[in-house]
């Protein structure tokens, strides 16, 4: 068969040909035709150099089309009512849309389905639900699902109402967001995929600009973050996490759920994201509050803030909490401890000309978690070298802390601990007394309600590795987006309607 020829017709008769069928198609003799809906409004029929019974279908680059020849004069009858009903049930439109054309380029990949209302109608008010006529249209275009490997756009012309008021509103229409250029289908498909995947990928796959998933995401949860209920907060959680590589730092505010009921152990230690932002400063603090004012939210409802030992945070919490209880993590304590044991361990090594190789990690941890050459090593130290003896019964004495159920056992354990680091003649230590002293109501907040870091660190956890699956991102909004929909307990609303 010649290039460019179409069954049934005269041969060298290229496909711009136009015919529509429908009632005002009086001639079956058309057979290369171009088919456009007009809302049941019956068009002029035109046919050039065809003839013959109608047979096939044709679709080409630079065609108007809407649809369809049958296979024989029956079905061709009805043909000019198929555009606007195969078109308007797929789409799911209700009435009064309906589906006037559509385009489809070769050469760009592209459909484009051109959507109308019927001449006449009237739309809701939405304030007074009140039926009101149209008072102009702006012309608008949307990017749907693929129709197979094409892209495929919808384009309407939007009325705008006039209220009794006298206000001109725009009608918000059935298959997207306001103000968003995707229908609510491609949302949803988009935001499925963005969830899972790096946003640099999806826009691989799907050929949408990184930058418009980035804004479709940003606003769908926002809009459900700022619905989110946050009257129930009592125990609140302060952490830092880093943002991007270097000195960047965000602070999140955290709900904790749940009472640790045996040292720890058995609770409850679920927490939501609640508030994320840059800095690590006591105005994190300040940014934190405004927002709960925004919501309703009496501050003075929080009874424990748990966090690490930062001057800013401990600032931030005293000013705007000050009647919260403050609560130090055992972790951090014991942080501050190893690094005191570090430093004993770096100066034994300077006055001893060095230390074994491995000597750093044998020194670190529990006995039990150590490989036996590992554990072999620590004890060849302890026997060698006093200062590293001393300095490792001093964290097992002060890890023993919480173990205690009653927090005045626990005072009292900790009073010995402070005495032994001040008499021990280890500055590291010496100075370690010192901060325990300092921060003695956080630790002893612990038993409280013995809230401890799992929840908190949890959270981090995920936020880090977001940012590592997305190789880092290059705006702190779009790092907020993505933490307050992996961890902020809450559900985006993706679609309301299906419009496929």
């Amino acid at each position: 068969m010649p290039k460019g020829f179409v069954p049934g017709c005269t041969e060298g008769v290229t496909p711009s040909v136009r015919h529509v069928s429908g009632a005002g198609a009086k001639s079956p003799l058309a057979r290369c035709v171009k088919l456009r809906g007009f809302g049941g409004r019956a068009p002029a029929a035109e046919a050039v150099g065809c003839e013959g019974e109608p047979r096939g279908v044709l679709i080409s680059v630079g065609i108007r089309l809407t649809f369809a020849v049958g296979m024989g004069g029956a079905f061709g009858q009805n043909a000019g009512m198929s555009v606007e009903k195969l078109f308007k049930q797929a789409l799911a439109l209700p009435d009064p849309w309906i589906v006037t054309a559509c385009d489809f380029d070769l050469e760009r990949k592209e459909m484009s389905i051109e959507i109308d209302f019927e001449r006449g109608s009237r739309f809701a008010d939405p304030g007074s639900g009140e039926l009101c006529p149209v008072h102009d249209t702006v012309a608008r275009t949307w990017e749907h699902l693929k129709f197979f490997e094409h892209r495929t756009l919808l384009k309407a012309r939007v009325p705008r109402i006039k209220t009794p008021e006298g206000k001109v509103k725009t009608v918000e229409v059935p298959w997207a967001h306001p103000q968003s250029g995707f229908t609510l289908l491609m949302e949803a498909f988009l935001l499925g995929m963005a969830k899972v995947l790096a946003v640099a990928e999806v826009s691989r796959q799907t050929g949408v600009s990184e930058d418009r998933i980035w804004h479709l995401i940003r606003t769908r949860v926002e809009e459900a973050w700022k619905q989110e209920d946050w009257s129930s907060l009592e125990r609140l959680g302060v952490d830092e996490t880093s943002t991007k590589k270097g000195h960047n730092y965000g602070t999140a505010f955290l709900e904790i759920d749940g009472k640790e009921t045996s040292r720890g152990r058995g609770g409850s230690k679920v927490a939501r994201l609640l508030f994320f932002t840059p800095g690590k400063d006591k105005d994190t603090f300040r940014e934190f509050c405004e927002e709960l004012e925004r919501r309703g939210v009496n501050r003075e409802q929080v009874s424990e803030v748990a966090m690490d030992m930062s001057r800013a945070f401990i600032a931030g919490a005293g000013e705007y909490f000050p009647d919260a209880g403050i609560c130090f993590d055992r972790f951090h304590v014991m942080k501050l401890c190893g690094k005191a044991c570090d430093d004993v361990r770096k100066v034994v090594g300077i006055n001893n000309g060095g230390l074994p190789v491995g000597a750093t990690w044998a020194l670190r941890g529990n006995e039990e978690r150590l490989k036996e050459e590992q554990l072999a090593l620590r004890k060849q130290l302890c026997r060698d070298h006093s200062q590293i003896a001393r300095a490792l019964s001093i964290r097992e004495f002060l890890a023993d802390t919480w173990n205690y159920r009653d927090r005045d056992m626990a005072e009292d354990h900790l009073k010995s601990v402070i005495s032994w680091c001040q008499r021990s003649r280890l500055e590291p230590f010496v100075k370690l007394g010192r901060s325990l002293k300092a921060h003695w109501e956080g630790i002893m907040g612990y038993f409280q309600n013995y809230t401890t870091s799992a929840a908190i660190e949890a959270i981090n956890g995920l936020l880090q590795l977001a940012r590592r699956r997305a190789r880092g991102y290059r705006r702190f909004e779009n790092f907020r987006a993505i933490a307050y929909w992996i961890a902020g307990g809450f559900d985006v609303q993706i679609a309301k309607t299906a419009t496929h």
